[in-house]
């Protein structure tokens, strides 16, 4: 199956690359300019406003083109550029998986959308997932008409992650961190958002708590309206140095709970549960997270601190409050682009392409991570939901990988997975892993990617 999806790689990429591929049309004929009228007094006059008004008409004639992916425009009033993304994971793991035959290629996404502007001060973008119960994805329009602040409103990810707010196509690896899955995801909201000197601010509001949150049970809660800001600096950016990509940030959020069970839950890197809580909880949902990102040459470092925690007012069996229930998640990863590509390019910018003289980029990558997830009381742990200590369970992970890119469209990627899962004894255990145990396993995943 592996030989088969590299065959299918290879025929889109002598595709794209062909040059009649990047050949421009129109969708209609240009309109005829206009005739002098010869009654006027002043026919050099005449002659100049009739020049400029069929310059006017051609801008606005629209028309289609290929710019790395198909593009549609309307003069510069209105650009469309159409995107889809085609993934497929090839994956196993020494541990059960919840899928029964993981050694086929599993057609993991299957995205459309477009992206574009509008009059030069709108920008949006729409994406869909094919054959997905959650549909609709980024739904948004940014309006950009102020000096030092933009508006964002529809459905897009709440400012808070730098891993979760990262696009899945510039991933440097083939699942997100830990860290990434305690980040609320996306949900309908506004938020303001800009620049000032070398500080980027992002301030939202949000109908919940992120989709990232909400499981399949929907008995179980989740966040309300939620307020999410995101402060990111790079002090640097002014100077012309090694370090004038470096950012670092600060983000957080808040929402209220309802009286239920919680939703909160621990997965290892390829979904096993390990951790499915039937605590109650009710009260404030707090998320703290700390950033940091330095891409010098081809080299990158990055690293991200998430704590999560939730109130249980009024849930113990006295009615009093409990400890809250408290997540953290930690990570460092770092990268580097042996053919010598910039990585703030990205690494789907090879110098090199395949059949353009090179063979691509290449990227070998490795990350150390952690998760936790505990209530700290002074009573005896229980499973029972109105426990006051819940005794902690955690997964460390390490992740090394390696990614081809032999275009600017197709990516291969592949990550060997060790997950360490602990739950000590007389706690919470949940899918394949018992209490009181400590269990190591391997997993492996490639991925074939094609975007455009």
């Amino acid at each position: 199956m592996i030989c088969k999806a590299l065959a299918v790689i290879g025929v889109m990429t002598l595709f794209l690359s062909h040059p009649s591929s990047a050949q421009e049309t129109t969708t209609q004929p240009a309109e005829r300019p206009e005739k002098a009228d010869t009654t006027k007094k002043e026919p050099e006059k005449t002659d100049t406003t009739t020049k400029e008004a069929s310059s006017d008409a051609t801008k606005r004639e629209w028309r289609l083109s290929w710019e790395n992916r198909p593009s549609v425009r309307y003069g510069d009033l209105v650009r469309i550029d159409v995107r889809a993304r085609f993934i497929g994971d090839v994956r196993g793991s020494d541990a059960s998986l919840e899928e029964s035959d993981t050694s086929r290629l599993d057609i993991a996404r299957r995205r459309v959308g477009a992206t574009g502007t509008i009059a030069r001060v709108a920008d949006f973008q729409i994406e869909r997932e094919l054959a997905s119960a959650r549909g609709w994805r980024d739904v948004y329009v940014n309006y950009r008409g102020f000096d030092h602040v933009d508006i964002q409103g529809g459905q897009f990810k709440l400012p808070f992650g730098l891993d979760e707010n990262t696009s899945s196509a510039n991933l440097d690896f083939v699942y997100r961190s830990r860290a990434a899955a305690l980040s609320p995801g996306r949900d309908p909201g506004v938020m303001a958002h800009g620049r000032v000197r070398t500080l980027h601010y992002e301030l939202g509001l949000f109908a919940r708590d992120g989709d990232n949150a909400r499981g399949n049970d929907t008995q179980r809660v989740s966040g309300g309206w939620t307020a999410a800001a995101r402060l990111v600096a790079q002090p640097f950016r002014s100077f012309t140095s090694v370090l004038e990509d470096f950012q670092a940030g600060v983000a957080y959020t808040s929402s209220d709970v309802p009286a239920g069970i919680a939703d909160l839950r621990g997965d290892t890197a390829f979904g096993q549960p390990f951790f499915r809580p039937e605590f109650a909880v009710q009260g404030t949902r707090q998320r703290v997270g700390l950033e940091m990102r330095w891409r010098p040459g081809p080299f990158s470092m990055q690293s991200e601190l998430v704590r999560l925690s939730n109130e249980r007012r009024g849930q113990s069996v006295e009615d009093t409050d409990l400890p809250p229930l408290v997540a953290t998640a930690w990570y460092v990863h770092g990268t580097w682009l042996v053919t010598g590509e910039q990585k703030t390019r990205g690494a789907d910018e090879p110098r090199r392409p395949l059949f353009g003289g090179g063979f691509g980029s290449v990227e070998i990558a490795g990350r150390v991570e952690a998760v936790r997830l505990s209530s700290i009381g002074t009573g005896l742990p229980s499973r029972g939901p109105r426990a006051e200590t819940i005794l902690p369970h955690s997964d460390r992970v390490v992740t090394l990988g390696v990614s081809w890119s032999p275009n600017r469209w197709v990516r291969v990627q592949a990550n060997l997975v060790r997950d360490t899962v602990s739950i000590p004894a007389g706690a919470f255990a949940s899918g394949p892993f018992v209490d009181g145990t400590s269990s190591s396993f391997w997993s492996r995943v490639v991925r074939f990617r094609f975007a455009m």
